[in-house]
């Protein structure tokens, strides 16, 4: 479930930055961007540290209960797990990728709606990095990003992950599915470093993209990514994106359509 992630968003450890508020108590370093008020860390994530013990079907039962997972969801949710370990069993890599945004006008569908559309828009460009033609590439061989929608929660360690203030605290997460034979050159995280500005767009709607390899235990990745969507806090219908589905979808942005589901994924 959700709760084995504990990600380690700060670039020092709590004593060194004890030590060092201790040595220099008038110097603090601020680093933050007001402008959408996003904190990142220099740490690698631990969804995927091998050390974390995977959880048994009777915990994972236990721990839906005690957040009163629909059966449902869960039901979904196992199939994008089993979808993400088939793949990277046949050599696709995975990415984490984290997209927080800057403060969008209207109620919440509407800025889900929005969040979609930039998602969408990020896609459709790095799929013409990996593929010269990806409207003429079959479907199967192209990335898969499954993203989620997911809202800001108490941490007792606020330092332990991203603070996100803008939109009531919702963003999104998604899982980006890679094959292997693509003409991309470079890792994709290393690929989304070089052109940050470019995925991020003139309009800057999306604040800034984390995109860290997920090497083992792909499980806590999904149940991470979806653990607002298992606890009912954001609906299935609202809060999951899959691309591609359409070949619309890989065409100019004033010829997409946007739909919230996308099981043909999943067949």
């Amino acid at each position: 479930m959700s709760g084995n992630f504990r990600g380690n968003w700060s670039s020092t450890s709590n004593s060194t930055a004890a030590n060092s508020t201790a040595a220099n108590p008038t110097t603090e370093t601020d680093n933050s961007d007001q402008s959408n008020r996003y904190k990142f860390n220099q740490h690698k994530s631990e969804i995927d540290q091998p050390a974390q013990s995977i959880k048994s079907n009777r915990e994972i039962h236990d721990c839906d209960r005690i957040c009163r997972v629909d059966p449902v969801n869960r039901q979904q949710v196992d199939g994008f797990t089993q979808l993400v370990g088939d793949r990277m069993k046949d050599g696709w890599s995975c990415h984490f990728i984290t997209f927080p945004f800057a403060q969008l006008p209207g109620p919440r569908s509407a800025v889900i709606q929005a969040m979609n559309g930039e998602i969408q828009r990020v896609y459709s460009t790095f799929v013409t990095r990996t593929h010269r033609k990806p409207r003429t590439t079959p479907t199967h061989d192209l990335p898969i990003l499954i993203g989620t929608a997911d809202l800001q929660v108490y941490k007792r360690d606020p330092t332990s992950s991203p603070l996100i203030l803008c939109n009531g605290g919702l963003h999104f997460h998604g899982l980006l599915l890679v094959p292997p034979d693509t003409r991309l050159g470079v890792p994709v995280d290393e690929h989304f470093r070089e052109y940050e500005d470019m995925y991020i767009g003139r309009r800057r709607l999306i604040t800034k993209l984390d995109v860290r390899p997920i090497t083992e235990t792909p499980e806590h990745a999904v149940d991470y990514a979806f653990k607002t969507i298992l606890r009912g806090r954001v609906s299935y219908d609202d809060g999951v994106l899959i691309l591609p589905r359409t070949r619309d979808e890989l065409g100019p942005v004033g010829e997409r359509r946007y739909d919230q589901r996308g099981q043909f994924l999943l067949r």
